[in-house]
């Protein structure tokens, strides 16, 4: 008896769709609902895999590889494919590389394993659960049907190393802002907690009343001393509000569309969404996978969800008969220059080369923005930081003087 598989697929009028399905593999049922026009988003084997549970997504379980770890392994398999190495050979000598991560190399040795059994690249990635992004197992799918599996691997490896080096830059641009954060909290813990309760004594003993900055940090400490499992309660109960928040669409959906109003941040994340859009969307159309499709699987590569359901919008009106660039431009939410540039590719027959262009644009801009912003914060945090440690050591040696005052009368 084949296994059954319950599935989440967009179906092909754009809207999401839950069943089951018999096969006698996870490629063969992803083969099924490809060949229905059905996109799979999750596809789980019923009869040995329960669902996992809430809490144990994205904090227990294992989830996608890293950008990086994918990156890294993708530009090894490239370059053999385009040696023209068979694949499970070339699978078996990225697992010797020194730098593949132990998770990585499980999962290469499954990989090597069903390719032996005779699964295509593309059937065998897709069953890593959830390992390898759908764009990904679907530009190798292409790759494999255009007898081209080595510039397609090619070209995952380089949109996999820009979005690795956009994140390492944006990471990277934060390091000595949160350096300062952490020093400032730890100077005002080393002097609410060591220095304060060494001179408040001092006060009590001469009957005389403390500062008032140093007074309400002494109570500020005696509060959280007592109270301490209450502020954990507390601090542990918004951390789970904020966590059910993120996992409940609507409320997902709210908080997107409220950050893109924001000032600074919402140009931003425009911009970076725009970003992995075009990149994604170029590499699928240059590989001959079909406009509609790239376009629903591009989507599942971006984070807001406001720039999903446009897409998901995008996409059925293309089913329809429609063009990409007339439901972008009118969500209001894409750079103008994003839409001359997708309006100029429709019209020249040259998307891939505009939407690819699209996507240097606005990663540049998004490099100069985290420069420019990394540029302002950091004099304005020292400047902060510093007149708080400052007062706040001026303070206590204001009260310690003041004791040795009242000790000489």
């Amino acid at each position: 008896m084949m296994p059954r598989y319950t599935y989440r697929a967009y179906g092909t009028n754009g809207a999401l769709e839950t069943g089951e399905i018999s096969a006698a593999s996870r490629g063969s049922a992803l083969d099924v609902l490809s060949h229905r026009g059905q996109v799979a988003v999750e596809l789980i084997e019923s009869g040995t895999a329960a669902p996992v549970k809430w809490w144990q997504r994205e904090v227990f379980a294992p989830g996608k590889l890293p950008v990086a770890q994918l990156a890294l392994f993708t530009r090894e398999l490239a370059s053999l494919a385009k040696a023209e190495l068979p694949i499970d050979e070339a699978l078996r000598i990225v697992a010797v590389q020194p730098s593949i991560p132990s998770r990585l190399r499980q999962i290469n040795a499954d990989l090597v394993e069903r390719v032996r059994e005779g699964q295509s690249l593309s059937e065998a990635l897709a069953a890593q659960a959830g390992a390898f992004p759908d764009f990904y197992w679907r530009l190798v799918r292409a790759g494999e049907a255009g007898g081209a599996l080595g510039p397609v691997l090619d070209d995952l490896a380089i949109l996999l190393e820009r979005s690795a080096e956009v994140r390492a830059q944006a990471g990277s641009s934060l390091v000595y802002p949160a350096v300062l954060v952490v020093a400032a909290v730890a100077a005002v813990g080393v002097i609410s907690g060591v220095l304060l309760p060494a001179i408040m004594p001092l006060f009590e003993d001469a009957k005389s009343t403390p500062p008032f900055l140093i007074s309400m940090l002494a109570a500020v400490h005696d509060a959280l001393a007592r109270n301490w499992i209450f502020v954990l309660a507390v601090i542990g109960a918004c951390a789970g509000a904020l966590l059910a928040a993120a996992r409940h669409e609507p409320s997902r959906a709210a908080i997107d569309a409220m950050l893109l109003r924001l000032p600074v941040i919402g140009r931003f994340i425009r911009e970076r969404e725009t970003a992995r859009f075009s990149r994604t969307f170029a590499a699928l159309i240059r590989n001959g996978v079909p406009v509609l499709d790239s376009v629903r699987i591009a989507g599942g590569v971006l984070s807001n969800r406001v720039f999903v359901e446009t897409l998901r919008v995008a996409s059925e009106e293309i089913r329809q008969g429609g063009v990409l660039s007339r439901p972008l431009e009118r969500s209001g939410i894409f750079p103008d220059l994003f839409l001359r540039l997708a309006v100029v590719g429709e019209q020249t027959g040259h998307m891939e080369t505009m939407h690819l262009r699209a996507a240097e644009i606005f990663e540049a801009s998004q490099a100069r923005q985290l420069q420019r912003l990394t540029t302002m914060i950091t004099p304005v945090l020292t400047l902060i930081i510093g007149a708080i440690v400052g007062t706040l050591i001026l303070s206590v040696m204001g009260a310690i003087l003041s004791v040795n005052d009242l000790a000489m009368q």
